[in-house]
């Protein structure tokens, strides 16, 4: 048996799924794939798994902790396989994937999927995605927490050029998250990198966005000049 996360294994039930859209995949409880295929968002019921795959030669459990969108990677294993008019990798989601999907059009082996194309289609689809659901995808690499979704969310948006990866969202999201001690002697430069505050944003509107009494917690109650 493969090991859990192989994308080869997942990559075969995908399509597997796919032959019939209308009925999720069959596949035991404790199977030790059903939790990346769930996180992967292939419909699934209890049942025997007859899917059986080649190694591949990247693991989800790596991507995912690299910081790539699920649905990335769901996208480009689907485009391994079934790319119909397509010179280089897109951003397809599962709905246009459901909506457009011909078996007909397989092509077998296909593209071989790397890190390289993964990483790139990642960078494109975070910016399609609204501030809410940046927020929604990226708490598992938060480090503290916050409930200010509207601030949150207008500071996002200042950030959306520099997204590459998960990670990269909660680092922006950092003034909201942190709660360690203030750093009153930083210089205003210093300041403004601590903050996450991006280089063409003006001092008054980051304060705006972020609070005046967290900028004065987070700096001491320090202003900037």
């Amino acid at each position: 048996m493969s090991m859990p996360g192989d994308l080869g294994f997942l990559r075969a039930a995908i399509f597997q799924q796919l032959k019939d859209r209308t009925e999720p995949l069959q596949i035991e409880e404790q199977h030790p794939q059903r939790p990346w295929l769930e996180w992967l968002g292939v419909p699934l019921r209890s049942g025997t798994c007859e899917v059986t795959a080649e190694p591949g030669k990247l693991n989800a459990g790596d991507l995912r902790a690299a910081g790539i969108l699920p649905e990335v990677v769901y996208g480009c294993l689907v485009q391994t396989w079934w790319h119909p008019g397509q010179s280089d990798w897109v951003a397809r989601t599962r709905s246009e994937i459901y909506a457009c999907f011909d078996s007909s059009e397989l092509e077998q082996p296909g593209w071989e999927l790397t890190r390289e194309a993964l990483d790139s289609v990642n960078a494109y689809r975070l910016q399609e995605l609204t501030p809410h659901e940046l927020l929604e995808a990226s708490r598992e690499f938060w480090e503290g927490g916050c409930t200010e979704t509207e601030r949150m969310e207008g500071w996002l948006l200042l950030h959306l050029d520099g997204l590459q990866r998960l990670q990269d969202v909660a680092d922006c999201l950092f003034p909201f998250l942190y709660q360690g001690d203030p750093r009153g002697a930083l210089s205003d430069e210093e300041a403004r990198q601590w903050l996450r505050i991006p280089s063409e944003v003006a001092l008054s509107d980051a304060t705006q966005i972020l609070g005046p009494e967290r900028v004065a917690r987070l700096l001491g109650e320090r202003s900037f000049s």
